[in-house]
């Protein structure tokens, strides 16, 4: 009894293969920054058209919206820097657990009353989505949200391509993606 046993496990084995140990979380967190900035040129109060200078000589006119407060403040000379930052974490979901609900979020703040105009903007979107292929040749990843639309994106973070070299077709990530922009103004240097 015992042999017929240990040879039914052992074609089971065979047959439907070893059980793996569930693979620990995997998460990684990537984040880029960049920083802009220009001369303002002019000012007309009246459009509220803003013409800027980039650091390649360029020219940029941009209209500052009503929510832009203390445009009076901004004068030719000054410099606009303008940061952006974004980042994505991932995290490889427990298996069996509910999907979290699709979560937005934004913030923004704006100068005080008399200073000088300026202010930031981020954004967050928290999903969960599904691999459906994997191509670690290429660094290509698709997926599927919850709008049940599949995408493909190519992994340039090499953070995120040791990530993607340990998922597999049908898991679940937790994704959380969050973008910021924030907006100085510093007066003209005497």
């Amino acid at each position: 009894m015992r042999t017929r046993f240990i040879l039914l496990t052992a074609a089971a084995t065979l047959l439907f293969g070893v059980a793996q140990p569930p693979r620990a979380a995997a998460a990684v967190t990537v984040s880029d920054e960049d920083e802009v900035s220009a001369t303002v040129e002019s000012v007309d109060q009246h459009d509220r058209a803003v013409l800027l200078r980039g650091p390649q000589g360029g020219l940029l006119t941009v209209v500052a919206g009503p929510e832009v407060r203390n445009l009076a403040q901004l004068k030719a000379g000054d410099r606009v820097i303008v940061r952006y930052r974004e980042a994505l974490a991932a995290s490889l979901a427990r298996p069996g657990t509910a999907p979290p609900p699709v979560q937005a979020s934004q913030r923004a703040e704006r100068a005080a009353l008399g200073q000088k105009p300026g202010g930031a903007a981020e954004q967050t979107i928290k999903v969960r989505v599904r691999i459906t292929q994997i191509d670690k040749r290429h660094n290509l990843v698709s997926f599927i949200g919850p709008a049940k639309i599949e995408r493909t994106t190519e992994v340039l973070d090499p953070q995120m391509q040791k990530f993607l070299h340990t998922l597999r077709v049908g898991d679940e990530v937790d994704l959380t993606y969050t973008e910021a922009v924030a907006v100085s103004v510093e007066p003209m240097k005497e």
